[in-house]
């Protein structure tokens, strides 16, 4: 393994201790090596002194660039700060630190400088094809975030090479956005369930079916010509209206025969008092309600604007799709999925999408033990089985066409909820 590497997958922590203690071994050394030559000569002792205080202020500056790489938690930048130091050290030694300069040649003979060449061009690449611009410190802190991705992405496909995982990861248009910015687009906000529950009892919204109905092995509503094109929500936590608008289209197009783009936007500024907060997250139900009881206009007469506005700009006269209420999938009930996905089309579930190996997924079936309470909605299609990975669910995201297979994705079936996949499903009726 090249140093670099193993620096790298050092805990960050013990990273930052080492780069301190490497630093001040540095100091140790000099002075050292200062008073072996002065003690006996008063006059080069003060001057030694004197070079000493200077080395002092380099390696303050030294530990003050190790500070910002450890704060940013950029490990690569880490090591090779880490690796110029040793490299100004031993040229200070003039050739006679052995231990570093061979130091140094083990990781010149690793390729550590390729690796990061590598980088730099990866990211140009990265940011120009993207149309992305960047200030010079901006620049620097979106390389490291990067940099941490495809680090992250390639240990992930290392296991899949393995048989560990049954996906693939690769880097899109998210990977320069820190955890933070990536959450906002997990917009899913879950109601208040005490009341949620009285709803579903008093309206009696619980999709009941036959257990003991035979269902066909496989589905695949992307083939049956019922869904529109993938679309990206951007920066907004949109997904609970892209994903129930999904299924209103799917719902209206096996109605009426017209595959309508239905618009995002008219549902961000137009259902505040049902429930839902704009780019700042809802739920998919209030969704169905205010189709119900508005209806829901065209993208193209209501285009999406990436935020919210307050102000609704609904016209009676523009609206092409309404529904006459909804379902619910009791949580959990993977088989109740499975019969509404057969029987009736598509539906709008919630599941756990923070995970970055969520956020960077290619190919493959998804599968996670790091997944927590549903933050994001996506629109169940279908599902099969695999004949080496099992069953999965087939999954059309928000995040536009650069995430997953164009767009869509293929989650664990049959194996506990996995993700929640099964836990907040409603389709339109």
């Amino acid at each position: 393994m090249a140093v670099l590497q193993y620096l790298e997958n050092l805990d960050i922590a013990l990273m930052w201790t080492i780069a301190q203690l490497a630093v001040f071994a540095f100091l140790a050394d000099f002075a050292v090596a200062g008073h072996q030559k002065t003690s006996k000569k008063p006059r080069l002792k003060r001057v030694m002194n004197r070079t000493i205080f200077s080395e002092i202020e380099q390696l303050k500056e030294v530990l003050g660039k190790f500070n910002k790489d450890y704060k940013q938690g950029n490990m690569t930048r880490l090591a090779s700060d880490f690796r110029s130091a040793l490299k100004e050290y031993g040229d200070g030694q003039q050739g006679k630190s052995t231990v570093v300069q061979e130091f140094l040649k083990k990781m010149e003979d690793n390729g550590e400088q390729r690796a990061m060449e590598k980088l730099e061009t990866e990211w140009k690449d990265y940011v120009t094809a993207l149309g992305k611009h960047y200030d010079q410190k901006e620049n620097n802190f979106r390389m490291a975030i990067f940099e941490s991705n495809e680090l992250m992405t390639e240990r992930i496909n290392k296991k899949y090479e393995q048989g560990l995982v049954s996906y693939t990861t690769a880097l899109n248009d998210l990977a320069d956005l820190t955890d933070e910015e990536f959450m906002v687009m997990n917009g899913l906000r879950l109601p208040n369930q005490t009341d949620l529950r009285g709803k579903r009892q008093s309206f009696d919204t619980f999709y009941k079916y036959d257990q003991r109905e035979r269902l066909p092995n496989s589905v695949d509503w992307r083939k049956k010509g019922v869904l529109t094109p993938v679309r990206n929500q951007g920066e907004c936590g949109s997904c609970y209206a892209f994903g129930a608008l999904a299924a209103l289209e799917a719902y209206h197009k096996k109605r009426t025969g017209k595959l309508v783009n239905l618009s995002p936007q008219n549902v961000i500024d137009c259902t505040w008092e049902h429930g839902n907060n704009g780019c700042n997250g809802g739920f998919m139900v209030p969704v169905f309600t205010y189709a119900k009881s508005h209806g829901i206009v065209a993208e193209s007469k209501y285009p999406y604007v990436f935020i919210a506005k307050r102000s609704c700009k609904w016209r009676k006269a523009d609206v092409v799709a309404t529904d006459k209420g909804y379902l619910e999938i009791r949580d959990g009930d993977e088989l109740g999925l499975k019969h509404a996905v057969a029987k009736h089309g598509p539906v709008v579930v919630g599941i756990s999408g923070h995970q970055r190996s969520f956020r960077f997924y290619k190919s493959g079936i998804y599968s996670s033990n790091t997944c927590t309470k549903p933050s994001h909605a996506v629109l169940i299609v279908g599902y099969g089985t695999h004949r080496t990975y099992g069953d999965y669910w087939i999954i059309k995201n928000s995040w536009g066409t650069h995430w997953g297979v164009k767009g869509y994705g293929y989650m664990t079936r049959n194996k506990g909820n996995m993700c929640h996949v099964a836990s907040m499903g409603s389709f339109p009726i």
